[in-house]
């Protein structure tokens, strides 16, 4: 479990029930969401005129956009409910553990060419009790040694990140060699399964 941050550093979360979000369905009247989920959080984003209701987001402090991750239900010109947008990707804790989180970038076999060998690793935010933190793990293939001897066949591992407070990193990578790379979110009721692991390689 993370060890506990400053206020300041964590996401600030504003989150309905998750059993109310999930009871939502499309087609429903505006009637029906605010009987369901309660009037709308009013900001500046989202004005009283907007066609989408804002029921909370996730606000990262390093994030350069304050609402990138909200709760939005989206409605059509009858007024009925045509969309549902989660920070989550639909992915809701049952017991406020940390749900597992799911990679965005890289993609699952992606080639990079470029030096340095910068990778970008974005994820989706989890659900479950806030604060929450991510730790990221890379692995990569050891190169060959002076001899002449091959490379091994097995990923050599290491925790490079701890106590992330958003869903991203930025990590220098080792060579010219395949990768891979998994995330685990941590709260105060415990700790996330990894994510799946994606696979990428660098050509120089």
């Amino acid at each position: 479990m993370a060890r506990r941050l400053p206020p300041e550093m964590n996401a600030k979360a504003v989150q309905p029930a998750y059993e109310k979000w999930q009871a939502v369905a499309i087609g429903m009247s505006r009637d029906e969401v605010v009987a369901i989920l309660g009037d709308p959080i009013k900001d500046d984003c989202h004005p009283t005129n907007s066609p989408y209701l804002n029921y909370g987001y996730i606000q990262v402090p390093s994030c350069p956009h304050p609402r990138t991750y909200t709760f939005l239900i989206g409605l059509n010109g009858n007024g009925r409910v045509f969309t549902k947008i989660d920070p989550f990707s639909g992915r809701f804790s049952v017991d406020g553990t940390p749900s597992q989180p799911e990679l965005i970038i890289p993609a699952d076999g992606q080639v990079f060419s470029h030096y340095p060998r910068v990778l970008d690793i974005r994820w989706h935010p989890v659900s479950g009790v806030y604060p929450v933190t991510y730790s990221v793990e890379l692995g990569w293939f050891p190169f060959p040694t002076l001899d002449g001897a091959p490379s091994e066949t097995e990923f050599h591992n290491e925790l490079v990140a701890t106590e992330l407070v958003g869903p991203y990193f930025v990590q220098a990578f080792v060579g010219a060699s395949p990768g891979r790379v998994r995330v685990k979110a941590h709260n105060e009721r415990g700790e996330s399964q990894w994510s799946a692991y994606r696979h990428f390689r660098f050509t120089v």
